[in-house]
């Protein structure tokens, strides 16, 4: 992944945590979080799901099934869901 893909792709978080709908800024905001564990280990595997939802916890986050999905989505590097 270059350095404009992911840049591309936060864009596109940003407008889902822009969107006021809940679910849709849980699931940005793990997007996003997720995508960058993705662009600074792009070999590592992603933590497994009870230790993402212990960083939804966290993170404060209200829909911990939201976040976790952006999470594991970022991870693999994904385009977020919704956007096309």
């Amino acid at each position: 992944m270059t350095y404009a893909e992911f840049e591309k792709l936060l864009f596109l978080a940003d407008r889902m945590i822009a969107s006021c709908i809940p679910r849709k800024v849980e699931y940005g905001k793990g997007y996003q979080s997720g995508l960058k564990f993705h662009f600074q280990n792009p070999q590592s595997e992603p933590p497994d799901h009870y230790s993402i939802n212990a960083i939804a916890r966290r993170n404060g986050s209200h829909d911990v099934h939201a976040y976790a999905r952006g999470y594991r989505d970022g991870c693999k590097g994904l385009i977020p869901e919704g956007t096309g």
